[in-house]
């Protein structure tokens, strides 16, 4: 929707990341790779239960989001965090 309204971001999105279906795809490709491949401990002893790897993993994905190429996608739209509140 942010993209429908102005135009200077749409050519952001545009120019950046090839349109807004290809950053949607990069955003949830990056996920569904990094936030639940098991790498939440260092090895498979201190990871317990493959739920508690992949929790730890999805918990490490949201806490270098920052530095993905994608956040100031998530900054223009007024993302906070991922506490549940939105704008």
């Amino acid at each position: 929707k942010v993209c429908e309204k102005d135009q200077f971001i749409r050519s952001y999105v545009d120019n950046a990341f090839g349109g807004v279906e290809k950053a949607q795809f990069m955003i949830l490709n990056d996920f569904f790779r990094h936030a639940f491949d098991g790498s939440g401990a260092d090895n498979f002893m201190d990871a317990g239960s493959c739920i508690d790897g992949r929790t730890t993993s999805l918990w490490n994905w949201s806490q270098v989001i920052e530095k993905k190429p994608y956040f100031k996608l998530f900054l223009l739209c007024d993302f906070i965090g991922f506490d549940g509140s939105f704008h």
